[in-house]
């Protein structure tokens, strides 16, 4: 029982309640409704808003206008089958990622034009990078999303390493070496020296299944597409059907924001008991207290850290999440009158190694002038340029754009800069690329995902210590007694993404559905999405593993035995019949 005094009680007790309604939960509601329209479900988000990574807004653009775009997660792929799939019930439409053209390429200094995929300055850089991405798919197929120590060997070595160290043992050249440094940034958001090797080659085989597909706007790649009105209406739609259908007090469905989750109660001698929910309006500051049967968190793994829970989280749980870090982000968008980019035969796609900047030490001091003689000025000059990636951000109203994104260190060092000096360097940034036009811009606009609150950091949450791999799977899905667990970190396919969002909001839907309604013949379960499920196939992984381990060991066994026979013969022999081997050398010798 809860110790805080609660202003509010909801006396209704709830089949099941969601926290977080970002797509994860949105879609794990929009499920449940889909198979029984008769479920009680109330919706808890902390945010003034639903779409939690997700964020589409108005920005001013050419002609004295404004349209909308997407300042959160935006790309989805054909590829994507959990995404599309729901998109399609949803009636959202896509259009093609722009990247017609040729690409830019600054490493160490140096601006390259290419026109392929692959962003090489040189046949010899071509190659090297040819032979990294083939190195690093032939390792990705011996890796399982669902049970990633399934190669024990494999997982103990890398588990126990870096990427850093893992991707630079695939490549030689310093472009290659500076090209994948710069996007594994933007899909990972920290350093690749932070990043477990064993979470990172997970995170890609969970992308597609190889490098090309996670870096690559190609067809069937990451960047493919982008969403007609916005990726935040995927949230949007899916709560708004979930409501449609909730036309009875005893079917309803209540959404409501502004609530933080402060506590959850469970009983661990009865799971038929109740869950009890205590939270927080941010608003009001007052608490209110909620019951349900059942219960889906889709938060951010960091966010369990101010969440109460009685009786606690496992051991395994609460160790486990300490390991995630959040990807360090800032995303940022620059309006134009015309695309002078595509005028000049480019798609609008750079990527940057930071070895560049415009900033130099006069610059800095001149942004800050009325600040440096201050006692308390502990402003950095930062050592790298801003960006790490830009794409043609033309929204689907033809309004042309540039989009990029400021990650890993280099977005910790311009975090701490103020908004005019960071856009500065961005347009001279892009200027270098793209040339003068770019300074001739309508609107600069960003947002930096680390201030975001009950989030943190994008684009994902990565694993950033050594050795403790072999829990992630019961960590990050098993569910606690009647509190399942969701959100795009838990996904087998796709994690990070927004696809990942949505097949784990199908997962946990379903695991919820086999645990209150199994017995019910009308209801269409999915029981191969659930962790049930999960955990009967790690299950014969490891028992395939221990045999294939104790068959490596009957055969080395085999053949000890074999050579001791042979050689006790051999010996036995020589002694018996005093023979004395002697070998015939060539003359030459």
């Amino acid at each position: 029982m809860s110790i805080r005094k609660i202003d509010n009680i909801d006396e209704e007790i709830y089949d099941v309640v969601i926290i977080g309604a970002g797509i994860s939960g949105s879609n794990a509601a929009y499920e449940l409704k889909k198979k029984s329209k008769n479920i009680k479900i109330l919706v808890l988000e902390a945010k003034d808003r639903v779409g939690g990574r997700t964020q589409t807004i108005d920005v001013k653009c050419a002609n004295n206008k404004t349209s909308r775009w997407d300042i959160g997660g935006q790309w989805v792929s054909d590829s994507q089958e959990n995404v599309t799939r729901l998109m399609k019930e949803l009636n959202i439409q896509t259009y093609r990622q722009f990247d017609d053209g040729l690409k830019l390429l600054e490493a160490n200094g140096n601006i390259s034009i290419y026109n392929s995929s692959v962003p090489c300055s040189s046949l010899w850089s071509w190659i090297d990078m040819q032979l990294y991405m083939w190195r690093t798919n032939r390792d990705l197929k011996k890796i399982s999303t669902i049970h990633p120590f399934s190669d024990r060997k494999l997982a103990n070595t890398l588990d126990l390493s870096n990427a850093k160290d893992y991707f630079y043992s695939k490549s030689v050249t310093p472009t290659v070496r500076s090209i994948f440094t710069s996007n594994m940034r933007t899909i990972y958001g920290l350093e690749l020296e932070q990043v477990n090797a064993l979470f990172g080659l997970m995170y890609l085989k969970a992308g597609g299944g190889n490098v090309e597909a996670i870096t690559y706007s190609d067809e069937g790649c990451a960047q493919e597409k982008r969403v007609r009105g916005g990726t935040q209406q995927i949230s949007q739609k899916c709560l708004a059907y979930v409501q449609k259908v909730s036309t009875t007090p005893e079917n309803m469905t209540k959404i409501l924001l502004n609530e933080a989750v402060l506590e959850i109660i469970q009983s661990e001698e009865n799971d038929d008991e109740p869950v009890t929910i205590i939270t927080n309006n941010t608003l009001t500051d007052s608490k209110s207290q909620f019951r349900a049967r059942k219960v889906i968190s889709t938060i951010p793994v960091n966010q369990y850290i101010n969440i109460k829970f009685t009786p606690e989280l496992p051991y395994y749980k609460r160790n486990f999440f300490k390991f995630f870090q959040v990807g360090n982000y800032i995303k940022f968008l620059v309006t134009y009158k015309n695309h002078f980019w595509r005028a000049k035969g480019l798609s609008g796609e750079g990527t940057y190694d930071g070895s560049v900047k415009w900033v130099n030490e006069e610059r800095f001091k001149e942004a800050y002038k009325n600040e440096i003689n201050k006692l308390n000025f502990n402003r950095k000059m930062p050592t790298f340029g801003a960006v790490n990636e830009v794409f043609d951000g033309t929204n689907e109203e033809g309004e042309p754009a540039l989009i990029g994104f400021i990650a890993a260190d280099t977005a910790l060092e311009w975090a701490d800069q103020s908004l005019e000096l960071r856009c500065k360097e961005v347009i001279e940034d892009l200027a270098r690329m793209y040339g003068d036009e770019a300074r001739d811009y309508v609107e600069y606009v960003e947002k930096n995902w680390a201030y975001e609150p009950y989030n943190g950091g994008c684009p994902c949450f990565n694993i950033v210590s050594s050795g403790v791999m072999k829990d992630y799977s019961r960590a990050t899905r098993e569910p606690f007694i009647n509190v399942h667990f969701g959100g795009t970190e838990s996904a087998t396919v796709w994690q990070g993404y927004m696809d990942g969002a949505v097949e784990s909001g199908e997962r946990v839907a379903n695991e919820v559905l086999y645990a209150l309604y199994r017995h019910d013949p009308t209801i269409k379960i999915d029981y191969e999405k659930t962790y049930y499920h999960h955990k009967e196939l790690i299950q014969k992984m490891n028992e395939l593993d221990a045999k294939r381990s104790n068959n490596k060991f009957l055969s080395y066994s085999k053949f000890l035995v074999k050579t001791s026979v042979v050689l006790g013969a051999s010996y036995y022999l020589a002694k018996r019949f005093n023979l004395n081997a002697r070998i015939k050398l060539p003359k030459f010798f």
